[in-house]
């Protein structure tokens, strides 16, 4: 069995093979995905309870779990090595943009994702979910997400009237296609959003030449 030391604790560290919804002592939620590496150790303060940690969030968002649940959940999880749970670079470097964003502005949050840069890491859609979890209020979550969503119906207005005057289809892919388009051109900012908007024909000629590849931003979200 691997441990990892941190601090004053030592983790025993394993995969997860099925989720399992957390609670910190903040009140915070997080949510233990499939597959996903914690750590776990007993807790000082109340024997009946178990410490837990996730590699997404790094050693200083700690869970809670009753030692019964705690218990089942191990029983079904893997032994990992101590390599397994030290924090991606890029989840350490997420959690410090999103220290200086401003939760109530929605741009601000924007611009810490940096969407159109880390996006196309097929485990970057993991890193911001929990670390959004771990600085966020579920209704702030829920506020962001419907902002997103408001901008994107906007700008799809725009390309709409736009194709209205042309009568014609300008955007050359399928209703999924668009969707995620319009959902990365709100990732790419407020200043590049604003572009789009005032000029929904530079929006079509950038989504025509290059179609999104990976997840939808508007993902980061739910």
């Amino acid at each position: 069995m691997a441990i990892l030391g941190n601090d004053a604790y030592e983790w025993y560290l394993y995969q997860a093979r099925q989720p399992c919804v957390l609670a910190s002592a903040r009140g915070q939620r997080g949510v233990l995905a499939k597959d996903a590496a914690f750590g776990v150790r007993g807790a000082s303060s109340d024997k009946r309870a178990r410490r837990l940690i996730l590699k997404e969030l790094g050693p200083r968002t700690v869970f809670s779990l009753p030692q019964a649940q705690a218990d089942a959940l191990l029983k079904k999880s893997r032994p990992l090595d101590a390599d397994a749970l030290r924090p991606e670079p890029k989840a350490t470097r997420l959690a410090a943009r999103l220290a200086r964003a401003d939760p109530k502005q929605f741009w601000s949050v924007v611009a810490a994702l940096n969407w159109p840069k880390y996006g196309l890491d097929p485990a970057y859609l993991a890193i911001a979910r929990a670390a959004l979890r771990e600085r966020l209020r579920a209704s702030e979550l829920t506020r962001l997400e419907k902002a997103a969503a408001r901008h994107r119906r906007a700008l799809q207005k725009a390309v709409e009237r736009l194709e209205k005057q042309a009568d014609e289809q300008l955007f050359l892919g399928g209703d999924d296609s668009f969707y995620d388009a319009l959902a990365h051109a709100v990732s790419s900012g407020q200043r590049a959003f604003d572009a789009f908007v005032r000029k929904p024909e530079s929006f079509v000629k950038k989504y025509n030449r290059a179609p999104i590849e990976g997840e939808n931003f508007e993902s980061c979200f739910l």
